[in-house]
């Protein structure tokens, strides 16, 4: 044990400090602070993916969206109001107060059905909640069906480079069929790409016959005469019948 006291020593004396300058400790972190684990800061930290860090989510509500679709209860304009009873009558005019204090406020509204003219009173009308939230919904229905419409009789759009491969032709040539069995309205946009090759006067004839077999292969017809020409832009659109 002597021995090995004695062989320890000289190496704590040097490793004692020297009398050069020292470098001063960093000042110990209190106890509530926390350190972090990572480097980086996370991804989901920076908020979802297409808003902006910051941007508040607005919720819509049925309620909401009741209050903005109709004119109801006191945001009728007019003190008095003329009510359109079931048979489609009107009542004589009474006070908006009362005809509110008549009805269940938390299943029923006082709808406003015409804007009042000068000196006039609004017609108005005792609805039910679920009523005016069948409504909405219909309402709702309609616009994604018109725009579900709108979206379909839009052409389906193919991009044709006029010096394409071969293997690439065929995957368009494919893509054209499914389109057009699908019954839809199909826009072949033939044109040169930048930074590549140019085709010559027989590759982009034979791209056309191509697609011209394509087409009575399949019974489609261009719906009208095709517009442009190499070594420009040229378009084809065609449909089956």
């Amino acid at each position: 044990m002597q021995r090995a006291l004695v062989s320890v020593k000289p190496l704590l004396r040097r490793a004692a400090p020297c009398n050069g300058p020292q470098l001063r400790s960093l000042p110990r972190l209190p106890a509530r602070v926390s350190r972090r684990c990572f480097v980086n800061t996370p991804t989901l930290a920076a908020g979802p993916r297409g808003r902006k860090p910051g941007t508040k989510i607005k919720i819509v509500t049925i309620d909401d969206k009741i209050a903005e679709s109709f004119t109801l209860n006191e945001k009728i304009e007019t003190r008095y109001v003329q009510e359109k009873t079931p048979d489609n009558k009107l009542s004589e005019p009474k006070p908006l107060a009362q005809l509110l204090r008549e009805i269940d406020r938390s299943e029923s509204y006082v709808l406003q059905l015409s804007k009042p003219g000068d000196g006039n009173h609004a017609i108005v009308q005792v609805v039910q909640r679920k009523d005016l939230i069948q409504r909405i919904n219909s309402k709702e229905t309609a616009a994604r069906q018109s725009q579900l419409a709108q979206k379909e009789k839009k052409p389906k759009q193919i991009e044709l480079n006029w010096a394409i491969s071969g293997n690439d032709l065929q995957l368009k040539m494919k893509q054209l069929e499914d389109f057009l069995r699908k019954g839809k309205k199909v826009e072949l946009l033939l044109a040169a790409r930048k930074y590549q090759r140019k085709a010559t006067q027989q590759e982009a004839e034979e791209l056309l016959r191509t697609v011209q077999e394509k087409l009575q292969e399949i019974g489609a017809t261009e719906v009208v005469p095709m517009q442009g020409a190499f070594p420009r832009q040229a378009t084809i659109t065609a449909k089956i019948p």
